[in-house]
């Protein structure tokens, strides 16, 4: 037992450190692993709407989506992209004293900006592939079925699950930040990514791809104000869940106060 409390704190050392260096390349460079990113995940997105299309309703096929959409994680965490939801843990170096709250909200900004622009990119592409009529048009329908769950939330239901989204979310990146080869990053964001995508909670990324595309299929189905408002309460969220799981990590491990 004591050998585990030993990696564990070890691990709770290192990831604040492993966080930090994600602030520390040019805006420019932040820019283009943030657009990566975004891209990466609406790749994960597109996995989930064609697991959603070719199978059957239940708790099996939400399984299925949810490791489907996990490959977006795994391309994050493996190629070292900046993803939003990911970089809400940066609340711990700046508890620490280790970076300034300005520093924490530029960097915010600059990595959610570049994965909506990343994942637009990949939308628009998808949509001009054609792919929605795959599946004799049953991936269209599975974006707008999609899109209609995800707006028919009230405010109190998309922060909530905003919230629990990105604890998962962030329990992978903690993770897969321990692993030291390729397998281990896999290994430990499968789990928990599709824990939470088969529950529906909300990820402010994976929503930057999967509205749009409703969106492209049918406009009226698809408000642009009721899409804003999804991604901004699920971003709130996302930021709450991310900063927990940092900040309970790290004090559980006595390490919130090193400098």
């Amino acid at each position: 037992m004591a050998k585990d409390d030993a990696t564990a704190d070890t691990l709770a050392d290192s990831v604040d450190d492993a966080l930090l260096a994600k602030t520390r390349p040019p805006v420019g460079a932040m820019l283009l692993l943030g657009i990566a990113a975004g891209a990466q995940i609406a790749f994960g997105a597109i996995g989930y709407l064609l697991a959603q299309a070719g199978s059957a309703p239940g708790g099996a096929t939400q399984l299925l989506s949810g490791v489907a959409f996990s490959v977006g994680l795994m391309l994050v965490m493996v190629t070292g992209t900046q993803l939003f939801t990911g970089n809400t843990m940066l609340v711990l170096p700046a508890a620490q004293d280790r970076l300034g709250i300005g520093e924490t909200v530029r960097d915010w900004t600059t990595v959610w900006v570049a994965n909506l622009i990343g994942s637009l990119a990949i939308a628009a592409l998808f949509v001009a592939s054609g792919a929605p009529n795959a599946i004799d048009g049953a991936v269209g329908q599975a974006a707008l079925k999609t899109a209609d769950t995800k707006l028919a939330k009230d405010w109190v239901e998309l922060f909530a699950s905003g919230v629990l989204a990105n604890m998962l979310v962030c329990l992978a990146v903690w993770m897969a930040t321990g692993a030291q080869s390729v397998a281990g990053k896999i290994v430990g964001v499968v789990g928990p990514v599709a824990l939470f995508v088969a529950a529906g909670f909300e990820h402010s990324v994976a929503n930057m791809t999967l509205l749009p595309i409703a969106w492209a299929i049918d406009p009226a189905a698809v408000p642009a104000t009721a899409m804003a408002g999804n991604l901004l309460l699920a971003t709130a969220g996302n930021i709450v869940g991310g900063s927990l799981v940092a900040i309970v990590l790290a004090a559980g491990h006595r390490t919130l106060n090193t400098a």
